[in-house]
């Protein structure tokens, strides 16, 4: 059985990994050429995530990243706009972590260059399409020219999957009306000492009365990076003075910084010394549950099925695609389709699950 992932992201480099372990040939493409920097901050992996990863990754890979993971925290605290508290949130480790898994933090960056550790990636083949072939197999086609035939397609290519557009034009994925804009700041001593005291401990949201608020949290390695805030600035889309697709960072961030300044100065002062280069805009999106397809040599992991709200759900969930599949098929490799198949109704069912969860979630 020879398999093609599309996206070395999370989910594919996760996936790609376990296949390995399992003696199963696997080839990963990515469009984005190999220097490129990512974006990407601090990401919270759920007890289903943490047990992801330790079932597909190397030991030594998988004692990696808790090496780099961020310092725990005290849990979720929310907090109004001149920074005094509202809600406080524990999140305490399940009992038995080591049966049932850790709630982790992470950085993305970190966390995927880890995953990839002896990976051979295919960088800068952006897909183009598919084609079903007779014998059952399916060729894909990128835009450097490579073609590559393979038993299994795997998209996890993210929420814009050009792979799920082509296999599944019936998949819906929604605009939520809400935009945001996020970026890094180092938290150096001066940081420090603007950052409330539960942004430095605990995941925090500063919520205004108007649909703007503000997750703002410290990612304090353990070892191994610099330590740094991450912000992000959420509001309904008519609410931000420019196009920020047309934006360049720089005035990104100084949107940012000018969404909040009727709140506490020290959040305007916080997201003003971001690191330029950190600083991106996007939209929020949330994919619409679809019942299951006729299965083939084509199938979907993470985002590129199941997009939902930043609710630090989405990354551990994705995760848990990639051990789910992996699982299947190096328990059942001479019955590829039904193992395929018996993903897909399991994925359908886990993953539109967390997209309600988190839904629900971001609305309370």
């Amino acid at each position: 059985m020879d398999i093609v992932i599309v996206g070395a992201g999370l989910a594919g480099a996760l996936l790609a990994q376990g296949l390995r372990r399992a003696g199963l040939e696997v080839r990963l493409f990515e469009r984005e050429p190999e220097n490129q920097q990512g974006q990407g901050y601090r990401i919270h992996l759920e007890p289903e995530g943490d047990l992801a990863l330790r079932e597909c990754l190397p030991p030594e890979l998988y004692d990696r990243v808790l090496a780099t993971s961020g310092k725990p925290g005290r849990g979720v605290c929310v907090l109004d706009p001149q920074l005094d508290l509202v809600r406080e949130i524990p999140v305490p480790d399940p009992p038995e972590p080591e049966r049932t898994g850790r709630h982790v933090t992470v950085d993305r960056q970190t966390l995927r260059r880890i995953m990839l550790t002896g990976m051979d990636v295919h960088y800068g083949a952006a897909f183009e399409k598919f084609e079903l072939l007779d014998s059952g197999r399916v060729r894909s086609l990128f835009s450097d020219g490579t073609v590559a035939e393979a038993d299994l397609l795997v998209a996890a290519d993210g929420t814009h999957s050009r792979i799920r557009a082509q296999l599944l034009p019936e998949a819906e994925v929604i605009e939520t009306g809400q935009s945001e804009i996020y970026g890094k700041t180092l938290l150096t001593d001066e940081v420090r000492e603007l950052m409330p005291a539960a942004a430095l401990d605990s995941f925090t949201t500063i919520v205004g009365t108007d649909g703007r608020f503000v997750p703002l949290a410290a990612h304090r390695f353990r070892s191994g990076g610099e330590d740094y805030v991450m912000w992000v600035v959420v509001a309904p889309k008519p609410m931000f003075p420019i196009d920020l697709t047309r934006a360049d960072a720089a005035g990104l961030l100084e949107v940012a910084a000018e969404m909040v300044a009727d709140w506490h100065p020290n959040i305007g002062a916080i997201i003003r010394r971001g690191l330029p280069g950190s600083v991106a805009a996007t939209t929020i999106r949330t994919a619409k549950p679809l019942p299951h397809w006729k299965t083939g040599p084509v199938t979907l992991v993470g985002d590129a099925i199941h997009t939902m709200i930043p609710a630090g759900t989405s990354a551990g969930a994705a995760l848990w695609d990639a051990a789910a599949l992996c699982r299947q098929l190096a328990a059942r490799p001479e019955s590829l389709r039904e193992a395929v198949r018996d993903y897909e109704i399991e994925m359908l069912d886990h993953g539109f699950a967390a997209v309600a969860a988190a839904l629900e979630r971001g609305s309370s």
